[in-house]
């Protein structure tokens, strides 16, 4: 584990050369990565806790029907692979800016704050992850093992920026499809086999729409909203080197992740029929250790832990790329005044302040669910606004209005029914309610109130003209633009 973090270190500082000659080259890694380094850090962004020893825990608990949480991400991304590549069109930084240039500077205003919240708490939230899988698996005591995970990402971060971000994405993502192919068949093999394991399991741990179909499509749902909204995920596609790549390595992502599920959660199920006695959230490691070689356990534990900082440094990348792009210029009067060496100096400074900020919170003990829950609720309306733009009936007016629905429909959804089940088939995640009442709400104020309609060309040339700019270190104000 050791050596692979020298690796991960190594291939961070190599890559993130360079990142600090502009704006843009820091954010968007100049707007040039490749296929196989998109493809592998669109992958690896969501291949954190959640999807390889989140899924092996509830499988371990529920059973195999939890491989859907990643199969419905994969089916997700897949279908949004064309939705990508009209976003990709608008040359810009992140999605707040976007939806400002389409529905007015408020609506931006809106946007990033609700970004910044979100991407922060899930970094809070992928901390305290990390530390405890690096604790458990290492020895080392749970504060240490918190803070020098901290001290990797947020220091890879602030140095390189997304250059950095993915091409560790990449490392950690080839090591960990590759290892999880060829781990799993054969950790299988040694519990004795699918008949072996499945003799030990229950009957609804072998259930394979055990979740509910109601649940299923809501993932689905909600999964479609992050790929196309969230700022996490968007960087990279505004990160690509071309429409082509963004599109078809969007598809390859989702592709991979259809199957991902599989395999974390038969580790789960693997526990479950060994008898393991242990904390469910360790059912992944648990089998890893206990039924394949030491050397190749190792290898993979430290790809798996890595795997979470990937989701951490992806999450504080975007919320302080957020924060910078659409709090901070505008609040210092536009670009006009902020050359490239200031904004990349200061969004190195904000990546420490919210990385160290975030590893606070979440080592303190506060319970940051309900901010996650709404930061990514909000984020997840902000689909309705980017979804509207296809349509040319779209008033700039009906952005506010849609999303400020958008978010009380998804707080009362989610706070105050509980996320009801329906016909006991599973939960409907409130993103789903939320989105639907965001989109009708700015249809129904773009057909009653006869406002200022956008044009997605004149979008186009702007933004592409200000991302030309930023290019060749030139500054401009692009609030005059709109």
């Amino acid at each position: 584990m050791v050596l692979y973090f020298a690796v991960t270190l190594a291939v961070g500082l190599w890559y993130g050369r360079g990142a600090g000659e502009g704006y843009v080259e820091f954010t968007l890694a100049g707007r040039n990565l490749s296929l196989p380094v998109y493809l592998m850090t669109y992958f690896a962004t969501f291949t954190g806790g959640g999807l390889t020893m989140g899924i092996a825990q509830q499988a371990f608990v529920e059973g195999i029907s939890a491989q859907w949480y990643a199969m419905t991400q994969g089916l997700a991304w897949m279908t949004m692979a064309l939705f990508i590549g009209f976003i990709y069109s608008f040359e810009v930084v992140s999605v707040p800016e976007l939806l400002g240039r389409v529905y007015g500077e408020y609506t931006k205003y809106f946007a990033g704050l609700f970004t910044v919240v979100g991407q922060v708490a899930l970094t809070a939230g992928q901390t305290i992850g990390m530390a405890s899988v690096l604790s458990v698996v290492t020895g080392l005591d749970l504060s240490t093992a918190f803070w020098v995970s901290v001290a990797v990402f947020v220091g890879l971060t602030a140095y390189g920026g997304m250059n950095t971000v993915a091409y560790t994405d990449t490392l950690h993502g080839v090591v960990i499809i590759v290892g999880m192919i060829v781990a799993i068949p054969l950790a299988l093999s040694n519990a004795g086999g699918v008949g072996a394991v499945t003799a030990e399991v229950s009957q609804g741990h072998q259930n394979w729409f055990g979740v509910g179909l109601v649940q299923i499509g809501t993932w689905y749902l909600m999964y479609i909203t992050v790929a196309g909204a969230q700022q996490q995920m968007l960087q990279r596609t505004w990160s690509a080197r071309s429409r082509k790549v963004a599109m078809f390595g969007t598809f390859l992502a989702g592709t991979i992740i259809t199957g991902y599920g599989i395999l974390t959660a038969t580790a789960g199920m693997i526990a479950n029929a060994q008898g393991a006695e242990i904390e469910s959230s360790m059912a992944f490691a648990w089998t890893i250790t206990n039924t394949l070689p030491d050397a190749f356990a190792g290898l993979l534990l430290a790809a798996a832990v890595s795997s979470v900082i990937t989701g951490a440094d992806s999450f504080l990348l975007a919320g302080a790329t957020s924060f910078i792009n659409d709090l901070y210029i505008p609040f210092r009067g536009g670009r006009d005044e902020l050359s490239d060496a200031h904004l990349v100096v200061v969004t190195r400074l904000t990546i420490v302040a919210f990385g160290v900020g975030a590893a606070l919170i979440a080592f303190s003990g506060i319970e940051i669910i309900v901010i996650n829950t709404l930061g990514m609720g909000i984020m997840s309306v902000l689909f309705a606004g980017l979804v509207m733009m296809l349509w040319d009936g779209t008033v700039r007016e009906a952005g506010l209005p849609g999303f400020v629905v958008g978010g009380l429909v998804f707080v009362g959804w989610e706070f105050g029914l509980g996320s009801p089940e329906l016909f006991g088939q599973g939960q409907v995640e409130p993103a789903v309610p939320a989105t639907a009442a965001a989109i009708l709400t700015i249809w129904a104020i773009s057909v009653a109130y006869d406002g200022e309609r956008f044009n997605n060309e004149t979008i186009r040339e702007h933004a592409s003209r200000d991302m030309n700019r930023l290019n060749a270190g030139e500054v401009t104000d692009v609030a005059d633009d709109d």
